[in-house]
């Protein structure tokens, strides 16, 4: 088959799965109906290793639960009731399906984000059943239960005494998650701050300003490969130097040498990430420390300070070849501080030469910034397009793949390109198809 025809036939693919949330059971809405006993659903909440009940979770029957296909779990719900209003019979189309519960969810939105990016004590918990089908005039009544967990990033800000006591009464400290609007912590804040987790868009940044022991301060603290489902206790402290220790810190000009501290502690509230460790404290980053001196601990992998952040979707290693397999996704997300100013993808592969891609409207290299020509192509396949300026984008060739795919066994690599004001980061994604 010539490139050209399978790009049409792609083309007609993506196309046709773009529509797909007015009719998700198109092709067995006539195949009948049949039941599903509401008494085997139950919902659990879990927090950390134990399922809790305590007054400071969530009560089940404040939850909200739908039924989604389960080969489209983001899509539209085909139902959706109040955990504590439903029916003792769900009837529902023949078809696979999967069951979502959220407290605190959009739920006009799959569920699959919070009501708000951010915001005081409005925890997010989400959880998901394994599939099940609904067959013909058959009643299900079996479901294992459906336990839920938090789902964005909690975050608490506490200020040590060595620090209140030199700071002035209006120092606050601001804090954002990826891309998400600030929360202002005061000395005076008891309340959490709950932000939504964005896959490829997972840095968190505390901002401390004000006075302090005379000096008007302003000071950002980072921290990267935030999780969902983490608690991070994050303490300001006055910054004290140590004269028995070696090296110095860097003073920078007069009135800019770091005033404040922030060490943080996590605490995992899911009871998946086996590498959160109680009690234990890490500073958070500060460009201004030294090389030549004893580094506070950092999170593994930070990202570097120049250049966009180019990280990859779930099931994706930029480390490795990715093999393709049939409804695979695969997607990076690109986010910059500043605003991107270029975009840049190079096609390397043996099957997709130029003179190939040229004939289909696309090219071997292509600028996602000023697409020109190749604007409807690339849209129609799902890449961003006219991204400058933007500081997250989404680059999801999932609807390239069946492409590649019908070109049989080869290699292709899709070297990245980006550019903002601080710097310039290239990855290549590399792809095996058999």
């Amino acid at each position: 088959m010539k490139l050209k025809d399978i790009f049409y036939f792609a083309i007609m693919v993506f196309s046709l799965a773009s529509c797909a949330n007015e009719a998700p059971f198109s092709q067995e809405s006539n195949q009948g109906e049949g039941k599903f006993l509401t008494h085997s659903l139950t919902v659990q909440v879990k927090d950390e290793e134990t399922l809790v009940r305590a007054s400071d979770s969530p009560d089940v029957n404040e939850f909200t639960v739908a039924f989604f296909n389960a080969e489209k779990p983001n899509g539209k719900y085909v139902k959706k009731f109040p955990y504590n209003e439903l029916p003792e019979v769900v009837t529902l189309p023949v078809g696979s399906y999967v069951v979502k519960a959220s407290y605190g969810g959009d739920t006009d939105k799959p569920f699959d984000k919070p009501k708000k990016d951010a915001a005081f004590n409005e925890p997010y918990y989400l959880g998901i059943s394994e599939a099940f089908k609904i067959e013909n005039n058959k009643i299900i009544d079996n479901l294992d239960p459906v336990v839920c967990k938090l789902a964005n990033v909690r975050v608490t800000i506490n200020f040590d005494t060595s620090l209140t006591e030199k700071m002035s009464e209006d120092s606050k400290v601001s804090v954002c998650v990826g891309t998400s609007e600030p929360l202002d912590f005061f000395p005076s804040t008891e309340s959490s701050g709950y932000f939504a987790y964005v896959e490829g868009s997972s840095t968190l940044a505390a901002s401390f300003s004000g006075t302090v022991d005379g000096d008007l301060t302003e000071e950002t603290k980072t921290y990267d490969n935030v999780k969902p489902g983490t608690h991070y206790k994050i303490t300001f402290k006055l910054h004290l130097i140590d004269p028995h220790e070696p090296g110095i810190i860097n003073p920078g000009d007069e009135g800019e040498e770091i005033k404040v501290d922030a060490v943080v502690n996590l605490e995992d509230k899911t009871g998946e990430y086996g590498d959160v460790t109680p009690d234990e404290e890490f500073y958070l980053y500060d460009d201004r420390y030294l090389s030549d001196e004893p580094t506070p601990s950092v999170p593994d992998d930070p990202q570097p300070s120049d250049g966009p952040s180019i990280t990859a979707g779930t099931g994706i290693d930029l480390s490795k070849v990715n093999v393709v397999t049939e409804g695979m996704e695969c997607k990076l997300f690109v986010t910059s501080s500043t605003g991107i100013t270029a975009f840049d993808v190079d096609i390397i592969s043996e099957k997709l030469t130029p003179e190939e891609l040229e004939s289909v409207g696309l090219a071997a290299h292509m600028d996602l910034v000023n697409p020109g020509d190749l604007e409807g192509p690339l849209s129609g396949l799902g890449f961003p397009v006219n991204v400058g300026g933007a500081k997250s984008v989404e680059f999801n060739i999932t609807g390239f793949l069946p492409m590649l795919g019908a070109l049989g066994a080869a290699e292709h690599i899709f070297k990245l390109t980006v550019t903002d004001e601080t710097g310039t980061t290239e990855k290549e994604l590399k792809l095996k198809t058999n």
